[in-house]
């Protein structure tokens, strides 16, 4: 390795460490100010908040990493323009590209080390975070289990209900049986099927509904209705939040199998492969964003300081932030494929740093 690449890239990873111990500990703060109120009003230990906010770190790594790879790129571009050595550099034969390449394999290292936290670290301390919350500090433990692309749900009235498909962002389920019990709990007394739900108007709308009531002497009742109507309130949807899995407690080979489930089964996928595509797009960001820094740094150094820089780095970050989310709700929604959701931001702005760059060449 050349001298000159060395220093390229010990100037960039200071800077860039520097940028995440303040932000992850940013980070950590707004979280904490975030959920005070309901450790105070759950009680919560000492050891309860030391605990989530330990398995939040994760998380905070992974979200705050693409905007420290953005500062330190602008930055370290900034001041090596502001005190001439790029000139000096190209001076003596280096392009801006060769210039930029340290910079661009170094994030590719972090963009790889951010794809590990995604699938072995962040996954985890998600779940982990959620059952602390849920079970320990509110003392609500999950109702149910989720097991591949099905739930298992028990009610407050002791029934058991069994979801074929939970759909939250359309509120609706599919493929319901509810089993009910004896106040032993030891006979199956009554169980109701439906083909799909729905909560509307405040009220559960099932569609399908059959009931078959089994009489202790051995024999049943059948009822059947096309359209069969319960009060909301004897499963809650955010009773139902609780159970199933979010896209954050799977790395990619689950969720991966998860769709390949429901897939075969016929439901609507469209959501979890948007899910899917951006939990690789998102580390991604990382290469993104020194294609759009290094170019800025060079021009922000001509109008100002570190702290035009970082304003820079704030615009920046907020554009590509604002058109990836937008993109990624589309997605979800159906309304662009989800390949373009989750990457059309990367193309664009990697497209336009790319551009930028050649252009601060031939300037």
């Amino acid at each position: 390795m050349k001298t000159v690449d060395r220093y390229i890239i010990t100037e960039f990873g200071r800077i860039f460490l520097l940028a995440l111990v303040t932000l992850m500990a940013f980070y950590e703060m707004v979280v904490f100010l975030d959920m005070v109120g309901y450790f105070v009003k759950f009680h919560a230990t000492s050891d309860m908040v030391f605990r989530y906010m330990l398995f939040r770190a994760p998380m905070a790594v992974f979200h705050v990493t693409p905007i420290c790879v953005l500062l330190a790129a602008l930055l370290t571009m900034g001041s090596m323009s502001r005190y001439s050595e790029l000139v000096a550099m190209k001076a003596c034969g280096m392009s801006m590209p060769r210039i930029a390449a340290p910079i661009l394999a170094v994030c590719g290292l972090i963009c790889l080390l951010s794809f590990l936290d995604s699938e072995y670290l962040f996954h985890i301390s998600a779940k982990e975070s959620n059952r602390i919350y849920y079970e320990e500090i509110k003392k609500q433990p999950r109702k149910g289990l989720f097991s591949n692309e099905m739930v298992w749900y028990k009610a407050d009235d002791g029934s058991i209900w069994n979801i074929g498909h939970l759909d939250m962002g359309k509120r609706e389920l599919r493929d319901l049986s509810i089993f009910s019990f004896d106040p032993t709990g030891s006979r199956v007394v009554l169980r109701a099927t439906a083909r799909e739900g729905k909560v509307t108007n405040g009220s559960w709308t099932l569609n399908g509904y059959s009931e078959r009531r089994f009489l202790p002497g051995g024999g049943f009742e059948e009822k059947h209705w096309e359209t069969y109507t319960s009060p909301a309130n004897m499963i809650t949807l955010g009773d139902l939040d609780k159970v199933q899995l979010d896209p954050e407690e799977m790395n990619l080979i689950q969720i991966r199998e998860y769709i390949r489930e429901i897939k075969s089964k016929g439901y609507d996928y469209t959501r979890h492969v948007v899910d899917m595509h951006a939990k690789v797009a998102f580390p991604l960001i990382s290469i993104v964003m020194p294609l759009i820094a290094i170019p800025l740094g060079v021009r922000s150094s001509r109008a100002g300081g570190a702290l035009v820089g970082i304003g820079v780095a704030v615009v920046t970050g907020a554009l590509f932030w604002f058109s990836f989310s937008m993109a990624v709700a589309f997605g979800q929604a159906g309304r662009i494929p989800p390949e373009l959701a989750a990457y059309g931001s990367h193309i664009v702005f990697a497209a336009a740093g790319f551009a930028m760059l050649l252009r601060s060449e031939r300037g």
